[in-house]
């Protein structure tokens, strides 16, 4: 039985076949087939090298194994398509054997009378830099990183100062550019781009998630196709909320009027249902439900109601991390299996308890108060480049603060990190999660600390947009998680 195509996807395929000087821009919303469109869009390309760009190495996997029956066309992160630039370009060069051992190389060369401590910083603040501006120039360049990543010195910090430290992690990018047998992740985008290694292979180069990827990404992508190829983005400009991580979040509008392309669109979903779909489309006015979409149900209900409700299979959805201590531990205790998603979250946690180096759990409280407080007066001196900064703070403050609720030493403190913050397979288990990192995927029911969600801003209306596309059949409202003040946003 042949598939009941869409019109929208129907004149999707027929720019595909016949559009073939024209590049377009496609905006994708939530659970609107997009990736099944646009793998049966590339079987009407007539181009015979078709690049298919994908934002991580799962999903290109995915897509490799979708498009295998299609010889013209194959899937790559842009990572991977920097990597065959460089490989092309510097024969046997080979991915560094030990992770993160050549930044660190690179940062104390640069810094060798530094402590371990801000060598470390220097190495995450380089590598940063490689990724999101490879043409750094000066310091300011790099300050502009360390205050948009937060990777500064600490506050009590007197020798390594801000200027210093990104004084060295600039000259740490000037020596990445220098021929290396090994490299890292960073250098698979850097080295291409700040040499000149990026050649036009394909006829035709489709870039998915595009709203996810770096301006570093993009132009690799672009530099890719054939001088009289096309180019074709597609991507939900009203899902990106990964700027915090160097994504290019304006990234459909600017490349639409950069290619001069025509935009299509994707906009009736097959994911949700119709109620919730209503919700969503107050955020997003293009949003439609599908035809047959079910009504669905939208509740708003107090903490008891979800502690007695939520089931394996549920996403809990927060938009910071702290609120999700209680909701996990709670579950537990009520013998509900349950997962905050995220142990790097867990390592970062662990990382700054250690390095207050408190006795007690009450001890740890006073220390992480101080911390706050002089990290937070830090963060409002930089104005409007220290609001993420603030927000971190924040949520690291109350997350810590939930930790050792109850607690009676420290080893119970960490005990807890391990076995609430995961990435394994959450089968059988509550979710909870934040809204990034659960961006991608669907559920039948969620629950949303609605508290969380009260805050304005672009970024702010996005993440609630894709927070509540996560629901496929029932969405409820959990009262009882304050509102963050906006002194502290």
């Amino acid at each position: 039985m042949s598939r009941i195509w869409s019109a929208q996807q129907l004149a999707i395929f027929k720019h595909f076949e016949f559009e073939t000087k024209r590049n377009l821009v496609v905006r994708a919303r939530a659970g609107t087939g997009k990736t099944t469109t646009i793998i049966e869009a590339i079987n009407f390309a007539p181009e015979q090298k078709i690049l298919l760009a994908a934002f991580n190495a799962e999903i290109a996997k995915e897509l490799s194994a979708k498009i295998a029956g299609n010889p013209r066309a194959e899937a790559k992160t842009l990572h991977g398509l920097g990597f065959a630039f460089l490989r092309s370009a510097w024969q046997g060069v080979r991915v560094e054997a030990t992770n993160g051992q050549r930044a660190w190389d690179l940062a104390l060369a640069a810094a060798s009378t530094a402590p371990d401590s801000i060598v470390k910083l220097i190495a995450n603040l380089h590598t940063k830099v490689r990724e999101i501006n490879p043409f750094a120039r000066n310091i300011a360049d790099v300050l502009d990183v360390a205050y948009r990543f937060d990777l500064l010195p600490d506050t009590e910090e007197k020798v390594w100062v801000e200027a210093k430290v990104a004084a060295a992690a600039l000259e740490a990018v000037r020596a990445a550019k220098l021929r290396t047998a090994e490299i890292d992740f960073a250098d698979m985008i850097f080295l291409p781009l700040v040499h000149g290694f990026v050649r036009p292979w394909f006829q035709l180069v489709v870039v998915d998630e595009a709203q996810d990827m770096s301006d570093s990404q993009l132009k690799l992508a672009v530099g890719a196709c054939k001088r009289d190829g096309r180019i074709i983005i597609v991507g939900d400009n009203r899902q990106a909320i990964y700027g915090f991580r160097g994504a290019d979040t304006g990234s459909l509008d600017r490349l639409k009027g950069e290619l001069n392309a025509v935009e299509l669109g994707l906009t009736i979903t097959y994911r949700c249902a119709s109620s919730i779909v209503a919700l969503a489309k107050e955020i997003v006015p293009d949003y439609v439900s599908a035809p047959t979409a079910p009504l669905g149900v939208i509740s708003t209900v107090g903490k008891d109601a979800m502690f007695a409700g939520a089931r394996a299979g549920d996403f809990v959805i927060s938009r910071t991390n702290a609120p999700l201590v209680e909701v996990c531990l709670t579950l537990l205790k009520q013998g509900v299996r349950a997962t905050i998603r995220g142990r790097d979250i867990g390592k970062g946690i662990l990382a700054l308890i250690r390095k207050l180096r408190a006795k007690s759990p009450v001890e740890l409280i006073g220390s992480l108060t101080s911390w706050k407080k002089a990290e937070l007066e830090r963060a409002a001196a930089l104005g409007e480049k220290g609001e993420a900064r603030t927000q971190f703070v924040n949520d690291q403050f109350d997350l810590i603060v939930a930790l050792t609720e109850g607690s009676i030493s420290l080893k119970e403190i960490e005990d807890r990190l391990f076995n609430l913050f995961s990435d394994d397979n959450a089968a059988g288990k509550v979710i909870c999660t934040t809204v990034h990192k659960i961006k991608g995927q669907e559920t039948d029911r969620t629950w949303l600390l609605e508290g969380t969600f009260q805050i304005k801003g672009e970024e702010a209306s996005n993440i609630r947009y894709v927070a509540i596309t996560r629901a496929k059949t029932q969405l409820n409202w959990v009262k009882g998680f304050e509102k963050i003040k906006k002194t502290e946003e």
